[in-house]
């Protein structure tokens, strides 16, 4: 019996020996022992971890005092052995992160990511692989920055699973979430992390291949939709599924939204004639309730910010039991320039009262007036279930100095009919899918370049429809809606990011907060801090003492105005997602130029785009000469000017981040005041900086803007011709006196004139004195003090001339205290506006502050 006993011991010892020695472990489950096979009535302890580790027998007498008692550990300290699907041994440690989909079983979508993947990793999982020219990569992070393409899909903080691929030319890429809970890490070990039976997920892959030495094919697709880990495989589709919350209820009425798709014109929308379909069959007996409208000669007319609501109640009027319709079909005869919405009772928002939302579902193209585009529209109703793109890519890099990128993609959008009794009987037969309704759109652009020095030429084309989306509708944990709530229940595949950082523009759930402050174009530095306002305080730095002297009001920015709004180009920022053109746009742009010598060059071209849903155009044709030239030991000149001939009704608002005095700073929404209707415009700039004497730096800036209304519009619209002219002269040299004393006297002198007709003229003349000195107490101690002396003058209203003066001191010591760099700064400043005007109190202000930095550089 004894003998049997330890043999058995012996197996174990040496399978476990064997299992250390080769890190390899197969699931076998417990084996037959025929050692094991004596007739006694004794219970059996099979010997595990206590023998094994302290040769402890359950029938021995326990004595500590010769051998004294060890403390019991785990026999492996650290981690679990892990398997794969196929039993294969993975390894001793721990589950980072899992994310699996049973069905059909509830609360089975299930994703945790453990707190080590937080703490240890940082929130960031790769897994890679290469072999010669082959790589491929597994990543697995909160935010992760992602491009499929311009149109498909592009995130600064993509929540998900990215796996990569890459030869010499083949590249494919494979994306997956959860977005609705794509889930973060757990707090505690104990935690199960985040399960739900209602899911909404997103797929999409791009691939691409290089076609001979130059050319580049790609294909794209992309997918979110809805689904229920308590369906089974099959029953879910990529289509998206209605289940839960979504699902609940019958439709009892369906409204429909009809309003003029241009309210600032006549005659509007016109409605002929209405139809209610219900499984296929017409039933005349529903007729609709209709709120607003005008009812002329038989038809209904809808004009200007007017809106007219069909509501079609089938719970009451259809002669077909309401809980018991499989499909409702709306028809409607419209004509002229209409928007029609579609809403019902389950369409609703989460308030406590919910109310209805109306979502877009059709919508005229141009802008008829004369009713010749008369046509018959067939909405299917439904909830949103899925969203997906796909198109494909070309593109042509150098060849002779000829490139070529191309996207096109399609867009279709997937809504089900609800019905609670779906899936089951309806109507004695066995119902499995609601009712689909797909709703289908395009995007498409080409952008084409050619160089044959010194001559070169660009040109692109483009097509975006209006109903072109990247955005889906996402459930909550509980799998509600709000389709009100753009914060809390969509996803976009493109997300608005125009300064380009690693924060989204707007706010989205799970994924990082907003960026509170965008201002694209004006972070040269990428500090995440606006230009103007550096040293981040409650005042722009054109208008602090001191700063103002390098950094000129926004007034004297220069650059390209595509879209005619009066806003330089890369300044803008919109709440839009950042597609190369924008939605409902369709248009070309062509230019050609020449490099005359080098540094001079000349474009000229041409540029038509137009909305897709109406008959607003912009039409400019345009020059732009530029000059860059370096004077060897005199300085250097910058000469550009723009020259443009508009016709533009298409309005561009934007927002663009400012800053009132004694304000950090905010978005603010800019409107297009469509000054450019009919319009010529012309736009010069000039600087010089003059560098030829040592320790003396002259700038010179002069921009000059004009704006020429066309008769036409002056008369129609009021349109006023406009004039600015701003001039700004600096001078600063730098003297050292002795060994600890550096002196630095600045001038800077500005005048600004802004013409525009019937309104009152601004012209300010601006001439400002400093003089900053700095003595150096030590190596790491210096002492400065300043004077500013500012004469202003408004050569329109004298009331608001003032001198302004300025007296500053501070004192600066540098040191190094626990691994930092600290920098102490402490000071006074005092300031004083003296105005001319008796009738206008002087202003005084003081400054006293003491603050340390603790620098990392």
């Amino acid at each position: 019996m004894a003998g049997a006993t330890a043999m058995l011991f012996l197996c174990n010892l040496s399978s476990y020996a064997q299992g250390v020695r080769t890190g390899f472990y197969a699931p076998t489950g417990p084996r037959v022992e025929l050692g094991a096979l004596e007739p006694t009535l004794r219970k059996w302890y099979v010997p595990q971890e206590l023998y094994l580790q302290y040769r402890w027998q359950p029938w021995e007498y326990t004595n500590y005092a010769k051998e004294h008692y060890q403390k019991y550990v785990k026999i492996e300290l650290e981690g679990t052995r892990y398997y794969d699907i196929f039993g294969n041994y993975i390894t001793r440690g721990w589950e980072i992160y899992h994310w699996d989909q049973v069905q059909p079983r509830m609360y089975q979508s299930r994703i945790r990511k453990s707190p080590k993947y937080s703490t240890w990793f940082d929130n960031v999982l790769i897994s890679s692989v290469s072999r010669g020219q082959y790589y491929t990569a597994i990543t697995i992070a909160d935010e992760i920055r992602t491009t499929l393409t311009p149109l498909t899909f592009s995130k600064p903080a993509f929540n998900g699973v990215q796996w990569d691929f890459l030869s010499d030319k083949y590249a494919f890429t494979a994306l997956a979430s959860r977005i609705n809970l794509p889930s973060y890490a757990v707090l505690y070990e104990e935690n199960i992390g985040d399960e739900i039976t209602n899911y909404t997920n997103l797929f999409g892959f791009r691939g691409t291949v290089q076609v001979g030495d130059f050319a580049k094919a790609g294909i794209t697709y992309v997918n979110a939709h809805h689904g229920s880990s308590a369906e089974d495989f099959g029953s879910n589709s990529f289509k998206g599924i209605l289940s839960g919350p979504s699902n609940t209820g019958w439709v009892e009425r369906i409204m429909v939204r009809i309003s003029d798709d241009s309210p600032e014109d006549t005659p509007g929308a016109i409605l002929y004639r209405e139809e209610v379909w219900i499984d296929g069959q017409y039933h005349p007996e529903v007729t609709p309730d209709i709120e607003g409208g005008v009812f002329v000669e038989g038809t209904w007319r809808v004009s200007g910010t007017e809106q007219m609501v069909l509501t079609y109640d089938l719970q009451h009027k259809s002669a077909v039991d309401y809980k018991q319709i499989k499909k409702v079909e709306i028809v409607l005869v419209l004509a002229n320039d209409y928007f029609v919405e579609i809403s019902s009772n389950l369409q609703t928002n989460l308030a406590p009262v919910p109310s209805v939302v109306f979502l877009p579902v059709a919508r005229a193209k141009g802008n008829v007036k004369d009713g010749s585009n008369q046509q018959m529209l067939r909405i299917r109703y439904g909830l949103p279930t899925g969203n997906e793109i796909y198109g494909v890519t070309f593109e042509i890099n150098d060849v002779g100095g000829f490139n070529l990128r191309a996207e096109y993609d399609i867009n279709r959008r997937f809504r089900r009919f609800p019905n609670e009794n779906i899936p089951g009987t309806i109507g004695g037969k066995e119902v499995k899918q609601h009712s689909l309704a797909i709703d289908k759109s395009s995007a498409f652009y080409l952008q084409a370049s050619l160089i044959a020095y010194p001559w070169f030429a660009y040109g692109e084309i483009f097509n975006i429809d209006d109903d072109y989306s990247t955005s889906m509708f996402i459930e909550d944990s509980k799998g509600q809606i709000d389709y009100e709530n753009a914060t809390r229940y969509r996803f976009d595949f493109v997300d608005d990011n125009d300064d380009q950082d690693r924060f989204p523009d707007w706010q989205r759930a799970n994924q990082p907060a907003a960026d509170r402050a965008v201002f694209p174009g004006m972070d040269e530095n990428n500090d995440l801090v606006f230009d103007f306002n550096q040293n981040n305080n409650l005042q722009p730095d054109y208008e602090e003492p001191f700063l103002k002297y390098n950094v000129d009001p926004p007034e004297f920015l220069f650059g390209m105005d595509m879209n005619n709004n009066g806003t330089v180009d890369r300044f803008e920022d919109d709440h839009e997602a950042d597609l190369p053109y924008k939605k409902g746009h369709k248009g070309y742009n062509i230019y050609g130029g020449v490099e005359i010598v080098p540094n001079i060059g000349l474009k000229l071209g041409h540029l038509e785009e137009r909305l897709v849903s109406s008959d607003r155009r912009s039409l400019s044709t345009y020059g732009v000469f530029t000059v860059e030239r370096d004077y060897a030991r005199v300085g250097k000149l910058w000469v550009c000017n723009i020259a443009k001939k508009v016709k533009d009704d298409i309005p561009d608002p934007i927002y663009l981040w400012v800053q009132p005095s004694g304000s950090a700073g905010e978005s603010r929404k800019v409107d297009d005041p469509l000054l450019q209707r009919d319009t010529f415009v012309n736009t010069a700039y000039l600087r010089f900086d003059y560098l030829q004497i040592p320790k003396l730096r002259i700038i010179n800036k002069i921009k000059y803007e004009i704006y020429d209304q066309a008769g036409a519009v002056r008369e129609e619209y009021g349109a006023s011709d406009q004039r600015f002219f701003g001039l700004i002269n600096k001078m600063d040299y730098t003297q050292s006196i002795g060994e600890n004393l550096v002196i630095r006297p600045k001038w800077k002198g500005m005048y600004e004139q802004l013409k525009r007709d019937g309104e009152l003229e601004k012209r300010e003349l601006t001439e400002i004195l400093f003089l900053v000195g700095t003595y150096n107490v030590s190596a790491r101690a210096w002492l400065e003090g300043g004077y500013q002396g500012t004469i202003f003058w408004d050569l329109v209203d004298a009331y608001n001339n003032y001198y302004g003066t300025v007296f500053a001191i501070q004192f600066t010591n540098t040191s190094d205290f626990l691994g930092y760099a600290i920098t102490a700064k402490l000071g006074f400043r005092w300031e004083r506006l003296d105005y001319t005007d008796e009738g206008r109190a002087d202003e005084t202000s003081t400054v006293a502050f003491i603050r340390i930095y603790a620098g990392v550089e």
